[in-house]
């Protein structure tokens, strides 16, 4: 895969996840996908759950960048949220195979995430 392919098909991925299109996001992913985030590895099932998860906060992503080399490609983008938080910087480390993401890396401020997670907390025994 070629670095313009790669940065594609990672752009479109941030973006069907700020859009809430999760049947997109589905499509975009591996069956084989292996998701790193705050220490933990997700499949693709545990992964799109824990998107769904999150979308009642998510108001969109805020592309900043896309880098691409090969079949690696980074996003920086601002995850923002109807929630004390506002917009978290986010970069995602994506790896693609055969037009389909088989790897990301999610890196944020765990701390400035901390009041989205509380207010999902708050909205789902609210």
């Amino acid at each position: 895969m070629n670095g313009p392919e790669t940065a594609r098909l990672a752009r479109r991925y941030i973006e069907a996840v700020g859009e809430g299109d999760l049947d997109a996001v589905d499509e975009l992913l591996a069956d084989d996908l292996s998701a790193v985030f705050a220490g933990g590895r997700l499949g693709k099932p545990e992964w799109l759950a824990a998107l769904r998860r999150l979308l009642p906060a998510l108001v969109r992503n805020d592309i900043r960048d896309v880098f691409a080399e090969g079949d690696r490609g980074c996003v920086v983008y601002d995850f923002v949220t109807d929630t004390p938080a506002g917009a978290v910087p986010c970069v995602e480390l994506i790896t693609i195979r055969d037009d389909a993401i088989v790897s990301i890396e999610l890196l944020l401020d765990r701390v400035a995430f901390a009041p989205v997670n509380e207010a999902l907390a708050e909205r789902a025994t609210g």
